[in-house]
C-alpha cells in the first residue's frame, strides 16, 4: 500500500490475466459518481481531476481541452467541482484549475 499524489491510499494489484493496476481507495460523494451500462463510475470530471498528477502537463492539458470539447463538462462544472472542501488538497484539482486558467 502506498499514498498517491492526491492523498488517497493506493495499491498496486496484479490481475489474473497478468495486468497491474493500480487501485485507488477514496471516499466519492454520489455527485462524482455516473452508471455507464450498468455499472458505477467515476464521472469525467472526477476522473480528470483523478489521473492529473499521472500524465505530464501536455497530455493532461490535451485531455482537458478534449473534455471540453467533447462537453462531458463545463469549465462552469469544473470551477463549482475544484471549489468544493474535498478537493482543496487534492493536487489533481488545482493542475486542472491551472491548465482551465491557461485555456
Amino acid at each position: 500500500m502506498f499514498v498517491d499524489e492526491n492523498g488517497c491510499l493506493a495499491e498496486r494489484v496484479t490481475m489474473p490475466d497478468g495486468m497491474d493496476v493500480i487501485v485507488h481507495y477514496d471516499d466519492i460523494p454520489e455527485s462524482d459518481i455516473s452508471v455507464v451500462d450498468g455499472m458505477r463510475v467515476t464521472t469525467p470530471l472526477r476522473t480528470v481531476i483523478d489521473i492529473a498528477t499521472q500524465l505530464d502537463p501536455a497530455d493532461f492539458a490535451r485531455v482537458v481541452r478534449d473534455c471540453l470539447d467533447r462537453r462531458l463538462f463545463t469549465v462552469e462544472a469544473a470551477m463549482h467541482r475544484i471549489r468544493q472542501p474535498d478537493m482543496a488538497n487534492r493536487r489533481g484539482a488545482r493542475m486542472l484549475l491551472a491548465a482551465i486558467e491557461q485555456r
